[in-house]
This record gives structure tokens, C-alpha cells and sequence, in this order.
């Protein structure tokens, strides 16, 4: 059995972390064992279920003292003799992969989960830019979620299969952002479960909405959207799950406009499945994405999903996903998402597993993809 030292930021219940867990469930622990390397600042970390999966924790210092991080991640590589280390923190990945090369840990995995852009993030699209040599530099190996994020961070190098024969030179391996596809299969009762729950009436529309509150998802436009669609159908309601640094202004936002029944702030939810299922219509009008597993979850779940333009085509893996322009007005936003509700892609689940996005075989590729490491 080989350990793989899995690197990541906060464990706050973001895409990121979910996959990583995704992946840690199906995968075969017999053969492969992860253990977590996390930033002190982490509220949601699933310690029961890792400790009872055989993995461990290690709680590290924030970024925001990076030579203290890596000294104390240097120790803890050294200590356990890791033979490789698979970092998550995209564009910041630089101290914890010169951290692994310091401890000799031969194999050093970058992986990309996302891109840039947003007129909110001009300092952070800036320094992403500045640290993505960096980020380069120590990695032995590299994978992204999409062929766009592979081009984003790596450029123009040959991008093939996780565990695809490769040409003599640098490649970059797309790993699947991967989710277990019965499980979001839409069920009548999970429906019924999640209407009760929030008091919601059940001939009301539900546009659901899952993700972090940040400047990325960009849930602002997403209330510009729900008021064009209240317009138009009074008996419907936007469901909002996730927390994060915007939530509170949203909620304002929402008092402000008069909203405060008709939008649903479900919090950080651990069954995200009960929800996909009391939707009617997903909307994601993010200003960027690697490849949403919000997404892929969405589409199991067989809701027709508006996408903005700003997200990976390659993350339509089912019939029920349409896209628009975020220079599209709210108006037509919310014609779109009033004719995608309340339809259901009955194949949805199939789809998403045909297309390699079903966690089991997903969780196969990459336990042959360590073990040929």
C-alpha cells in the first residue's frame, strides 16, 4: 500500500476538497491511502469519515506565513517518507511543492482546478498570473480537471487521459472531477423531503443554486436573474446553498430587494443529493470555473442547468445544460431558466457515467495512475 500526502488549503466544503473526498471514498484502500494536509484556518473537515477511512490529518500554518508552512510541512514529508505528494492549491502550489522537493519526495503532483477572470478579483486574477511560473517550477508532474484549465496554467503542451500511454515529453493528465452518479439520481421522496423542509409550496418553482458566496460564482447577477423570473412566475423560489465571504452581502442585497421569502439560504449542506432533486432548474452564472462538480452533480440529477459562457464546454456531459453570455441581460436569463423548469433529463445519470464521470471507474484510473508512479 502506497499513502499519498493529499495537499490542500482550507477544508471549508468547497469543489476542490469535495472531488478529493469523492475520490477517497471509491477508491481502493487496500492499494491506496490518502492522508490530509490542511490549513489551520479549516472549519468543515470531515474527521470521522477520513480517521474511519484509515487516513490521517495534518494541520498546517497559513499561507500568510509561508516560510513557517513550509518548515512545517518539510518535517512532516520527511517524517512519514512519503514517496509522493498530489498539491491542490493550484497558482499557490509553490511552497508546498518546494517543501516536497526539500524532503526528496520524488513524485510532486500540481494540479489545477480552476482558471481566472471577474472585474472583483482584479488583485487576486493579477497575482494568480505572477505565481503560476512559480507554481511550475517544483512540480515532477501535472493534471487539471479540464483541457481549459490545462491550458490556463500549463499552455500549449499535449494534454492526455489520466492514465493514457504519453508522448517523451512534459504532458498534462486530465483527472475527471468525478461524482457517484446513483447517489444524484433524482427521487420523488428526497423531493418531497426538501420542499417540507423549507416550506415550500409544491406546484412552486425552485431554482437552486449550489456553491461558495464569493465574487467566482457570482451570485449578485444571480439576484438580478431570480427578480426577472418573480416577474414572470410569482409562485417561485431560488434556493442558495454554500457560505462564504459574500454571503452576507447577498442576504443584504436580498432584504434590500424585497426578496426575503422567496430566496432560501440553505447553508453548507452535507446532502447536496436531497437538493438537486427538490430543484426545478439549475443556475451557475460563474464568472470563471475549471469544471464545475456542481455541475456534474446537477446534470446526475437530470436538471437542465444554465451555464455561463464563462465555464468549459467540456462541462455539458449530459443533454440538459444550455449556455449563455453573461453580457446577456437578466430578463433573457430568466426566460431560459423558466423554459429549462421543471424539465428532468430522465437519462441524466447514465449520461454523466458514459461521458468517465462516475467516481468508480474515475477512482480505478487514478489508483492505476499512482501505482504506475
Amino acid at each position: 500500500m502506497i499513502r499519498i500526502a493529499q495537499i490542500l488549503g482550507k477544508m471549508n466544503g468547497g469543489g476542490a476538497e469535495q472531488m478529493v473526498m469523492n475520490y477517497y471514498n471509491a477508491i481502493n484502500r487496500e492499494n491506496v491511502q490518502f492522508d490530509f494536509f490542511i490549513f489551520k484556518s479549516s472549519k468543515r473537515v470531515p474527521v470521522d469519515e477520513i480517521k474511519a477511512l484509515g487516513g490521517r490529518i495534518f494541520v498546517l500554518p497559513g499561507l500568510k506565513r509561508p516560510f513557517r508552512y513550509m518548515k512545517v510541512l518539510r518535517k512532516l514529508l520527511s517524517e512519514n517518507g512519503y514517496d509522493i505528494v498530489h498539491c491542490h492549491l493550484s497558482t499557490l502550489s509553490f511552497p508546498a511543492l518546494r517543501a516536497a522537493k526539500k524532503a526528496k519526495v520524488r513524485v510532486r503532483i500540481l494540479h489545477n482546478h480552476s482558471t481566472s477572470g471577474g472585474r472583483r478579483e482584479i488583485v487576486r486574477n493579477i497575482a494568480k498570473q505572477l505565481f503560476k511560473p512559480l507554481a511550475k517550477l517544483w512540480a515532477t508532474d501535472h493534471i487539471a480537471c479540464s483541457e481549459l484549465a490545462a491550458r490556463w496554467m500549463y499552455g500549449a503542451v499535449p494534454i492526455v487521459g489520466l492514465t493514457e500511454k504519453a508522448p517523451p515529453v512534459r504532458v498534462v493528465r486530465i483527472m475527471k472531477n468525478a461524482v457517484d452518479t446513483e447517489r444524484f439520481r433524482f427521487d420523488e421522496k428526497k423531493r418531497s423531503e426538501v420542499r417540507g423542509e423549507f416550506r415550500i409550496p409544491s406546484k412552486a418553482l425552485v431554482f437552486g443554486h449550489i456553491g461558495r458566496f464569493c465574487p467566482q460564482k457570482n451570485q449578485m447577477f444571480l439576484i438580478d436573474i431570480f427578480k426577472e423570473i418573480l416577474a414572470k412566475h410569482k409562485n417561485s423560489a431560488l434556493l442558495l446553498a454554500g457560505d462564504g465571504e459574500d454571503m452576507e452581502l447577498i442576504k443584504a442585497r436580498v432584504i434590500a430587494e424585497g426578496l426575503n421569502g422567496k430566496v432560501i439560504f440553505a447553508g453548507q449542506r452535507s446532502d447536496p443529493e436531497k437538493l438537486y432533486s427538490g430543484f426545478d432548474c439549475f443556475l451557475l452564472p460563474s464568472n470563471y470555473e475549471g469544471l464545475p462538480v456542481v455541475g456534474v452533480e446537477a446534470q446526475s440529477a437530470g436538471l437542465y442547468c444554465l451555464f455561463s459562457d464563462r465555464i468549459t464546454k467540456e462541462a455539458k456531459i449530459s443533454d440538459g445544460v444550455q449556455y449563455l453570455s453573461l453580457k446577456t441581460s437578466a430578463a433573457d436569463w430568466a426566460c431560459a431558466a423558466l423554459c429549462c423548469a421543471k424539465l428532468r433529463n430522465k437519462n441524466g445519470a447514465q449520461q454523466v457515467a458514459a461521458a468517465g464521470h462516475d467516481i468508480h471507474e474515475a477512482a480505478k484510473q487514478l489508483e492505476q495512475y499512482y501505482l504506475s508512479l
